[in-house]
C-alpha cells in the first residue's frame, strides 16, 4: 500500500519540508517540498503541522500537504497501473505538477548547474585509478551543498545565476550557513570550497561567471585533533569485557588504531582478507573511497587479536555497514570509559537536540567515535615510518592534507626535520671513527 509522510531535517525556522513516498521495499523516496516553515510548528512524529494557535498559516500549510499526498498516491495508483517505471525522478515530477512548477534548464542558473555537475560527477573519470564514476559519499556531498543552495534561495526569495556568484554572495551564504542553518565553521568553509568548484566548472564549460570567482575560498579553521596514542592503546588493550560485543568492539578499535583504515574498510575485513608473502602476513583490501589496493602489514598486536579469536576478526554488528558503524560509534565510547579514559579535554561533539557539533570541554571517551582509528594510526606512526608510506595506507591525496590531518604545524617540522639531521650526524661521526681506526 501506497503512504506518505512528511518531515523536516533542520531546526531552523525556515525548515523545508519533505515529502516521504514508500510503496514497498525498492519504492521509498523523499523530496524537498517547496514550502518551508518554522521546524517548532512541525511535529515529525505525526508528520503534521502542529496546532498551536498563534500560528496563522497552519491550517493551509496542511491542507496543501493533504491535498498533495492525496494527489501522489492517487497518481502513483494510476502510473502502477500503466507499468509506468517509479523512482525519485517520478516522485519530483508529481511535485512538479502539484505546485505548478515549471522546470527551468537554463544552465546560467547556479541551482541547475549544480543539479548538472552531479550528473556529470556519476561519468566522471577518476585521475588517480582510470575508473568511471565518483564516490558515492562524493555525490552525496555536492547534493548537499545544492541542498543549501535551494535553502538559501528560498529565504531571500531570489534564484542565482552563475554570474551572481560573487564577493557579496558568498559573505551573504556563508552568513546563511552559520547564523541561520547553524553549520560549523569548518562546514561552512568546506561547503564553499564545494560551491567554488561547481562555477569553476560551469566557466571551463564556456558559461559566464564573475569576475570576483577567484576571491572566493574555502576555508578552515583549527579543532583538536582527538586521537588514542600508544599508552592509551596500551589501557584498553589490557581492559577485559565480559559482554562480548564491547571486546569486539574493543578489538576491532585496536586493529583500526594499527592499520589506518576508514571505518567502513575496517568494519568489513574477514579472514579473507590475510595472505602471507612468504613470511609476512598481510592484511589486503580495497578502499571504498579511494578505490585504491593496499596491503598492510600484521604488527604483533594485531596478531594476537586474530590468535585470541582462532585467526578471525571480531564479530560483525550487521551486514547493513550503515548499521554496524553505528552500533561501533556507541560501542566504543563504553569501552573507552570502562578504560579509564575520562580526563577532561577540549573537543567538539554532536549536540542530539541540534544534530550540530558543539566545542567544549568533554570527558575523553564522549569524543570517541569510528574516525578516531584512522587518525591514531596516522598520529601515532608519523616520524617512524616514512610519510609517503603512510599516506600510501591512509589513502590521503598529498602530503600536505595528511599533515593537516595530523594537525602538524611548522614547529612540528623543524622537531622532525632536527631529529632526522641530529641522526644522520651520529651517522656521520661512526663513519670518520671507523676510518681512523682503519
Amino acid at each position: 500500500m501506497a503512504t506518505t509522510k512528511f518531515i523536516v531535517r533542520s531546526q531552523s525556522n525556515t525548515a523545508t519540508i519533505y515529502i516521504r513516498f514508500t510503496a514497498n521495499r525498492s519504492v521509498n523516496f523523499m523530496r524537498s517540498l517547496p514550502i518551508t516553515i518554522n521546524s517548532n510548528y512541525f511535529n515529525n512524529s505525526t508528520g503534521k503541522v502542529r496546532n498551536i494557535a498563534t500560528f496563522k498559516d497552519k491550517d493551509k500549510i496542511q491542507n496543501q500537504l493533504n491535498n498533495l499526498s492525496h494527489f501522489v498516491i492517487s497518481q502513483y495508483n494510476d502510473s502502477h497501473a500503466k507499468e509506468i517505471y517509479i523512482n525519485s525522478d517520478w516522485l519530483q515530477n508529481q511535485i512538479n505538477k502539484f505546485f505548478n512548477l515549471v522546470e527551468v534548464t537554463d544552465l546560467n542558473f547556479l541551482e541547475n548547474y549544480a543539479l548538472l555537475y552531479i550528473d556529470k560527477l556519476k561519468l566522471k573519470t577518476n585521475d588517480k585509478t582510470g575508473q568511471l564514476g565518483t564516490a558515492k559519499a562524493t555525490i552525496t556531498k555536492y547534493n548537499t551543498i545544492k541542498t543549501k543552495i535551494v535553502e538559501f534561495q528560498k529565504l531571500t526569495k531570489k534564484k542565482y545565476r552563475l554570474t551572481d556568484v560573487n564577493v557579496n554572495f558568498r559573505n551573504d551564504f556563508l552568513d546563511y550557513m552559520l547564523d541561520v542553518d547553524k553549520l560549523s565553521r569548518n562546514t561552512a568553509g568546506r561547503y564553499l570550497r564545494f560551491l567554488k568548484t561547481i562555477v569553476l566548472d560551469a566557466q571551463k564549460s564556456g558559461y559566464k561567471v564573475s569576475n570576483e570567482l577567484a576571491q572566493i575560498k574555502g576555508f578552515s579553521v583549527y579543532v583538536e585533533k582527538i586521537y588514542l596514542n600508544f599508552n592509551e592503546l596500551e589501557t584498553i588493550k589490557n581492559t577485559t569485557f565480559e559482554n562480548e560485543k564491547l571486546e569486539s568492539a574493543k578489538d576491532w578499535l585496536l586493529i583500526g588504531c594499527h592499520i589506518g583504515q576508514r571505518v567502513g574498510d575496517l568494519l568489513q575485513l574477514t579472514k579473507e582478507n590475510i595472505s602471507f608473502n612468504g613470511n609476512l602476513e598481510v592484511i589486503n583490501l580495497v578502499q571504498q573511497k579511494t578505490k585504491k589496493r593496499v596491503s598492510i602489514p600484521v604488527n604483533e598486536d594485531v596478531k594476537e587479536i586474530l590468535a585470541k579469536r582462532k585467526g578471525q576478526f571480531p564479530m560483525r554488528y550487521s551486514e547493513n555497514i550503515g548499521s554496524a558503524k553505528t552500533v561501533f560509534n556507541v560501542l566504543i565510547k563504553e569501552v573507552c570509559k570502562k578504560s579509564g579514559l575520562t580526563e577532561t579535554i577540549k573537543g567538539a561533539k554532536i549536540n542530539p537536540k541540534t544534530a550540530r557539533k558543539e566545542n567544549g570541554k568533554y570527558q575523553k571517551f564522549e569524543l570517541i567515535t569510528s574516525h578516531i582509528c584512522r587518525r591514531s594510526f596516522a598520529t601515532n606512526y608519523y616520524g617512524e615510518i616514512p610519510t609517503a608510506i603512510l599516506i600510501n595506507v591512509t589513502g590521503h591525496g598529498t602530503e600536505k592534507e595528511f599533515l593537516n590531518y595530523i594537525g602538524k604545524t611548522p614547529i612540528d617540522y623543524a622537531e622532525q626535520m632536527a631529529l632526522h639531521l641530529n641522526l644522520l650526524n651520529q651517522k656521520k661521526k661512526k663513519q670518520t671513527i671507523l676510518r681512523k681506526v682503519n
